[in-house]
């Protein structure tokens, strides 16, 4: 017995996502399409006109190629590109018993004949184009790129750059914060021609000490002053009223001041008779000061 074997021919059809932009409510001949580095995007040209395609404004056009550059004409200029059909010149023909002979023609743009892509390179991105010569529908005079992941890309960086900078001024504002004063017990020896170095005053909330000077005095370099040895300090400068004060991150029994040839000698009497019951290392509370180490 003879077995009959059905052979089943499955057809499959793929599908290609053409990108057709989105024209304006003015007028159907320019349009706009978001970018998408996976799409194809569609441009309708009609022959005797010009399409520009226009990319972004830090975009330039680095190369370009298609599949029938003698069928259209391509220019670039700078973030732009023009675009139209045109005829083209051929020189060999078949005659009327079929041989091929030297013959020059113009081949008009046709609807079938002028299908091709285009492929475009830009400093920043790749471009891939359908073209169609169509005569039914609407061609596009101007075809423009919108790039809405690349925008909402700045707005982000934007607001992450105005929340670091209102988190700054925050911080700012509480490093700034006014000190209570705990110890005024300091005294000064001024040495000859340095009187205009000398702090209008002098006081330390138990974390820093804070030196106080009116715009007739030079701000002069802080030195720690200990086992007959100086040692820079850190210190920041803020205002107070009519006085730039400079903080000295630290509180000390000696300290030197310097600035060429004039020195102040300060020091501190009541240095370790207060000290604080809790441990901070700024005035805030929301604020705590670390160390970067290497």
């Amino acid at each position: 017995m003879k077995k009959t074997i059905l052979i089943y021919f499955l057809t499959i059809t793929i599908l290609f996502a053409i990108e057709v932009p989105k024209s304006t409510v003015f007028d159907k001949r320019v349009v706009y399409t978001d970018f998408n580095k996976d799409d194809v995007f569609q441009i309708y040209a009609k022959n005797g006109y010009t399409t520009v395609i226009q990319f972004a404004d830090d975009e330039r056009i680095l190369d370009m190629a298609s599949g029938f550059s003698n069928g259209w004409d391509f220019q670039d200029r700078r973030n732009f590109i023009f675009i139209k059909p045109k005829a083209y010149e051929s020189t060999f023909a078949v005659d009327e018993y079929g041989e091929t002979v030297k013959k020059t023609t113009i081949i008009e743009p046709t609807p079938i004949e002028w299908k091709t892509n285009l492929i475009v390179l830009t400093n920043k991105r790749e471009y891939i184009f359908n073209l169609d010569l169509n005569v039914e529908k609407n061609s596009f005079f101007k075809f423009t790129f919108n790039y809405p992941l690349e925008k909402l890309k700045k707005e982000d960086i934007k607001q992450q750059l105005a929340k670091a900078e209102s988190e700054k001024q925050d911080i700012q504002v509480e490093l700034n914060r006014t000190a209570v004063p705990r110890n005024w017990d300091y005294y000064m020896n001024i040495n000859p021609e340095s009187e205009s170095i000398a702090p209008s005053f002098a006081y330390d909330d138990g974390l820093f000490t804070y030196l106080g000077f009116d715009n007739t005095k030079d701000m002069p370099s802080i030195f720690l002053y200990e086992n007959e040895k100086e040692s820079i300090l850190n210190t920041h400068v803020k205002k107070e009223g009519n006085y730039d004060v400079l903080v000295i991150q630290k509180t000390a029994k000696q300290m030197i001041l310097r600035s060429g040839k004039r020195i102040i000698g300060i020091l501190n009497k009541s240095f370790g008779v207060n000290p604080l019951e809790d441990f901070k290392n700024t005035n805030s509370p929301n604020i705590e000061r670390v160390l970067n180490g290497k």
